[in-house]
């Protein structure tokens, strides 16, 4: 991979990728340090929750088993602080349930010196199903669009998304609380990141993998098969999702599901969401191979983007875990997840995906929305082709 990153200050990660598994989650993580002396742990950043956690030492024997296999060790960070010792939930959907506690340490990463940030981590407890023990990775830092934390009252029944409802927290923990959380921000705070290039990009390939925080790569500056995607709050306790509105899926020239709010998500890996769309997705490419199409409207109805998703993309090796070595369609219906297509490493992986904030103050960023580009040497998903290159090489942000 011949990346080509812009100069501005800014921060780089390589990401390593592991086996693929059939629970969902994405095999990319970077090697991050946490604690005093650091600790190596394999850590996702994730777009699609608004928490930082790490499986602890807090986890019984018997409990937090994953594939990674790795737990940070408390006792042995002389800068680890507590901030609520009480056992708190955090939602994983339908993956199940996660009990924590919440901390603070430093995060650090190798090649980056200048990186030693103080942030708000749930310690992991518990947890204990087949979708966490098919993981990949050790715990994750949030990428959200937005800083609040979710209400869990705003949804009947269990959120169906990777979420942490800070209200939780004793009342005399900081009400700066969200922004402790949020890495990019604390990047941005820090100097790392200028304020003019708030963006958040990745791009893998089959070996290996790039975040770019605050940082582009030009090797797309004059690219014309790209779409941006505006930002659209799917609802009031998945706010932090990056999504946009007005999509449709359809298959054969038929309309599957329409009124879809579309999210990249870089902790996910298949497709998953409204449990009728996935529903019929998956029955249909179990057996055969359709092409599936994705489109969407801007707010006067007019299409402006077209995505095209082949069976060689939405099909995939099970690479480990209790699939090993079968193929398998990767749609996956969710239970209270109406109205949502959702999708991250299985479509992010032949994508170059960047994710834009606007700064509104110090304290706080306001989601944009996503530019996704075609990779030169790569399937032809998005099938719009541009008249100028994007703006956001301009270096002044912005999607005029």
């Amino acid at each position: 991979m011949n990346n080509n990153w812009s100069c501005s200050p800014g921060l780089v990660v390589k990401m390593e990728r592991g086996p693929f598994q059939d629970n969902g989650a994405t095999p990319w993580y970077c090697v991050m340090g946490i604690g005093t002396p650091p600790q190596p742990l394999y850590i996702c950043f994730d777009t699609g929750s608004n928490f930082n956690w790490v499986t602890s030492s807090l986890c019984g024997p018997d409990r937090c088993v994953h594939y990674a296999g790795h737990k940070f060790n408390i006792e042995c960070s002389a800068s680890f602080d507590w901030i609520d010792q009480s056992k708190q939930l955090v939602s994983f959907g339908p993956w199940g349930d996660m009990y924590a506690e919440l901390g603070s340490d430093f995060l650090s990463l190798s090649g980056a010196e200048s990186l030693n940030l103080r942030a708000n981590i749930l310690m992991a407890s518990e947890y204990n199903a087949i979708q966490f023990q098919e993981l990949d990775w050790d715990g994750g830092i949030g990428l959200a669009s937005s800083q609040q934390s979710a209400p869990f009252s705003a949804l009947p029944g269990k959120l169906p998304f990777r979420s942490y409802d800070a209200s939780t927290v004793s009342a005399d923990v900081t009400e700066s609380f969200d922004d402790e959380f949020h890495f990019f921000l604390k990047l941005m705070k820090n100097g790392m990141v200028s304020k003019d290039m708030p963006f958040i990009s990745f791009i893998n390939d089959s070996e290996q993998g790039y975040v770019g925080f605050g940082v582009l790569d030009e090797n797309y500056q004059d690219s014309l098969d790209y779409v941006f995607l505006p930002w659209e709050c799917y609802q009031e306790a998945a706010c932090y999702l990056w999504s946009t509105g007005n999509a449709s899926v359809s298959v054969g020239g038929d309309v599957v599901g329409s009124g879809l709010f579309f999210a990249l998500d870089s902790g996910s890996s298949q497709f998953k969401g409204d449990s009728g769309t996935l529903g019929v997705l998956q029955k249909m490419t179990e057996s055969d191979n359709p092409e599936i199409t994705i489109n969407l409207k801007d707010t006067n109805g007019n299409d402006y983007a077209e995505l095209k998703v082949t069976s060689d993309i939405y099909k995939c090796e099970i690479e480990a875990g209790q699939y090993k070595g079968e193929v398998k369609t990767q749609f996956e219906p969710l239970a209270n997840a109406d109205k949502m297509l959702l999708v991250g490493s299985v479509i992010m992986d032949h994508l170059y995906t960047v994710y834009e904030y606007s700064v509104r103050d110090e304290n706080h960023l306001d989601p944009v929305g996503m530019w996704i580009f075609n990779k030169p040497d790569g399937p032809v998903i998005i099938t719009n082709r541009q008249a100028r290159p994007a703006s956001i090489f301009n270096r002044g942000g912005g999607n005029s």
